[in-house]
């Protein structure tokens, strides 16, 4: 029976191992793995490697301790073999022994989203929440690699419970070969990151062993009910998930995303970005802590969000593939009506044509229209042309100079006077080219009216006294709305002040 088939059987009882318990099994560990370190041995150690031996003690099993294929047990091993694909040392067997130890007594597995051991049960001693701390710091020149001091640490916490094992200073578990131990980088979030709310589940019940080994013998039954399973409800369990990933707010998680890297980003600033959609399941996940690297998808605690913001994005995307077939086909009927109507206008045409063949009628009146013009002299001897206006079209704005307000372009200009006197040089108009376009360079109303960057707009302008007597806008393709809120905008334009009429023409 292995310590991973132990492990199993609990979690199935909704129970997890004692103090007394685990003690009993890590400090032979311990001793069994320094022993085989200083021989040079190198080995994978995680639960399904770990069994009793023929003394009832715990001891590395050496044809098992190869790299693990169960997910519990991959979690158990250290970054840097993890990274490498390779046995470890000291080194990496300590922070193996810290991750058995965190499963053991929290029923849970070490990685992103884990909280303190006594975030979930406060009955565990503080000195061995300490301990779990140094042995999962993530960088191993940071972490101690004595594995009797570590022994010998776990044997105080509960004397009496395991063999004795060879008095060492604990200091050691301060230093490492070769850099102090950091906690800072442990997978244990420190005391002062936890400030995130969590809702916090019934203590897993403990039951004493009935024997000193922990493997083989049966426990009692428990003298109280165990809990009831929680309901299977994804919502509350990605809830869950999503408070304990936010419980650590180190910048730990860079992003791989088109072969560029983003971050560092906590752990609330990653499930923003995956959840705007700015990260893909596909995209690269580096965890800055542990070393892993691989894609979001295949991260247990990251995968079920990005997955529903998959399927977010893929229902927006539906929607509005339905939403262009709905405006197609109702632009195909408009199209299938103007062709209705087009070729009932032809057939129109052909009869009435055929009628007019048929009867041969023709009409030969002349109509003779008057010249719109007429002329005067006045005493001064100037002779004064005045034309008469055409029908004049109103749009929104005001005019200026004294013509009718909303006039248009054509009327503004058909009504203008204009007086040649006798004897004197003909004039042009006083306003410059730079003058009369200069006020229109800034076409920011275009825009402003909603025209698209595929509009045509032509703007004809009548100026007289620094204001635009007469206004034309068109636009191609036609736009009523676009075409009025131009004619507003322009006729509000102020130009430099001159009594004769000048005119512009521009299309934008």
């Amino acid at each position: 029976m292995t310590l991973r088939a132990l492990f199993d059987s609990r979690r199935a009882e909704r129970r997890t191992l004692s103090i007394d318990e685990i003690v009993a099994v890590i400090v032979p560990l311990c001793l069994d793995l320094k022993e085989r370190h200083e021989r040079g041995e190198r080995y994978y150690v995680h639960p399904s490697a770990i069994a009793p031996s023929a003394d009832g003690l715990a001891r590395i099993t050496p044809q098992l301790a190869i790299a693990p294929t169960n997910a519990r047990d991959r979690h158990c091993i250290a970054p840097e073999l993890l990274q490498r694909a390779d046995a470890g040392n000291a080194r990496a067997s300590v922070f193996a022994i810290g991750a058995i130890l965190y499963e053991a007594l929290t029923g849970e597995h070490v990685g992103p989203g884990m909280r303190r051991p006594r975030d979930i049960d406060p009955s565990i001693p503080e000195a061995m929440e300490v301990l779990i701390s140094k042995a999962l710091v993530s960088d191993p020149t940071h972490r101690p690699d004595d594995l009797g001091a570590l022994a010998s640490a776990m044997y105080h916490v509960a004397p009496a419970k395991s063999i004795h094992p060879p008095e060492v200073d604990e200091v050691k578990l301060d230093e490492s070969a070769e850099l102090d131990v950091d906690v800072s980088l442990s997978l244990v979030p420190p005391v002062n990151l936890t400030h995130v709310s969590i809702p916090q589940a019934a203590p897993v019940p403990r039951f004493a062993a009935g024997s000193s080994d922990p493997f083989g013998n049966v426990i009692s039954a428990p003298t109280q009910a165990a809990p009831a399973r929680p309901k299977n409800d994804p919502t509350a369990r990605l809830s869950a998930l999503k408070a304990q990933l936010e419980s650590d707010v180190r910048p730990r998680y860079v992003v791989n995303r088109d072969r560029m890297d983003h971050g560092p980003f906590s752990a609330v600033e990653l499930l923003q970005q995956i959840a705007s959609g700015a990260f893909r399941e596909i995209d690269v996940l580096r965890d800055e802590l542990s070393g892993q690297s691989k894609e979001i998808k295949e991260w247990e605690e990251f995968a079920p969000f990005a997955e529903q913001a998959k399927l977010r994005s893929d229902i927006v995307a539906e929607k509005r593939e339905v939403a262009a077939a709905v405006k197609a086909e109702k632009n195909a009927g408009v199209a299938k009506s103007v062709l209705a109507i087009a070729a009932i206008l032809v057939l129109g045409a052909g009869i009435t044509v055929w009628i007019m063949k048929v009867r041969g009628s023709r009409s030969d009146d002349v109509n003779v229209v008057d010249d719109p013009t007429a002329g005067g002299v006045d005493v001064n001897g100037a002779i004064k042309g005045q034309k008469i206006a055409a029908k004049q079209g109103r749009g929104g704005g005001g005019g200026g100079g004294g013509f009718a307000s909303g006039m248009s372009y054509e009327a503004a200009i058909a009504s203008n006077n204009t007086e040649i006197a006798v004897g004197g040089k003909p004039s042009g108009p006083d306003l410059t080219d730079s003058q009369i376009g200069g006020p229109m360079r800034n076409a920011a109303f275009i825009d402003g009216c909603g025209a698209s960057s595929s509009m045509k707009v032509t703007v004809r302008v009548a100026i007289k006294m620094g204001r635009a007597v007469g206004v034309s806008v068109s636009t191609n393709p036609p736009s009523p709305g676009v075409a009025s809120c131009v004619d507003r905008a322009v006729r509000g334009i102020a130009w430099p002040a001159n009594p004769k009429m000048d005119s512009f023409v521009t299309t934008y």
